[in-house]
């Protein structure tokens, strides 16, 4: 069977003449981008195993040593072509969550702080070529299972996730806290399906409907996930309260300290 990576569009790598600027008077900036670009869409359509330094030299017209001499090992290279659009999404939220915090006294509401969780996304898909790449990459590293892609996603989501449940957690004072934790993940998995271009709607609907109307797309997931965190509570909600409950008031072991707590 013919390799998928050979109808990849591949410019040829044309042979020095003398005089004629190599690789090297490139800058390093714009050769680093041009390694991290082919690394993205070789690790997103192959994945991590199935992608060598020789196919991403190859794509990136340079040779396979100079690879190695910006990165180091595959796999710090693979981190680093993850990390660069991550960084840039988490950018996008903070930048949205500063503009709802400082244009109200309230905290800002469960529709607004969803909507400003998808939204991002689905512009950073749509903001360049490596967009929807940087998505299919996405979806790969969240269903690994190894510590490494754990910790990548640590470092690369925890600061933004954590700032939209603390955020959650203050404008929702009426759902606890373990919902409103779980709910969120639910959200990230609604969006992290839906914008990968592999729901099957169009399917499911018998052709009555699709998901090519992106701001549509996005309205409905909104919707979804604020339903989701409004909803009744649930019984790891209640435990968990229960729990928290016994925790800060430990029952008195004597007859003398019941009657005192039942004084206070």
């Amino acid at each position: 069977m013919k390799d998928a990576r050979c109808n990849l569009a591949i410019p040829v790598q044309e042979r020095r003449r003398p005089g004629r600027p190599g690789p090297q008077s490139i800058d390093k900036d714009q050769m680093r981008d041009r390694i991290l670009d082919s690394s993205e869409q070789l690790f997103s359509e192959f994945g991590y195993s199935s992608t060598s330094f020789r196919d991403i030299a190859r794509l990136a017209r340079v040779n396979p040593a100079l690879i190695g001499y910006y990165f180091g090992t595959k796999r710090a290279l693979f981190n680093e072509a993850f990390k660069r659009r991550g960084r840039e999404l988490t950018d996008r939220w903070m930048q949205r969550l500063d503009e709802l915090e400082a244009n109200s006294r309230r905290p800002p509401s469960a529709e607004q702080l969803l909507k400003a969780f998808v939204e991002p996304q689905f512009e950073l898909k749509a903001s360049s070529s490596g967009g929807m790449a940087f998505v299919r990459l996405q979806t790969r590293v969240h269903s690994e299972v190894d510590e490494e892609s754990f910790a990548l996603r640590r470092e690369v989501y925890d600061e933004g996730a954590k700032r939209f449940i603390a955020l959650l957690e203050l404008g929702l004072p009426t759902v606890h806290p373990a919902d409103v934790n779980s709910r969120f993940i639910f959200c990230i998995g609604a969006v992290l399906y839906m914008i990968a271009d592999t729901d099957r709607l169009i399917d499911v609907s018998s052709g009555r409907f699709d998901s090519k109307n992106v701001a549509d797309i996005i309205e409905q997931l909104v919707a979804f996930c604020v339903g989701g965190m409004l909803a009744r509570p649930t019984c790891t909600a209640k435990k968990t309260r229960q729990k928290g409950l016994k925790q800060r008031e430990p029952r008195p072991r004597d007859s003398s300290a019941r009657l005192a707590a039942g004084r206070r």
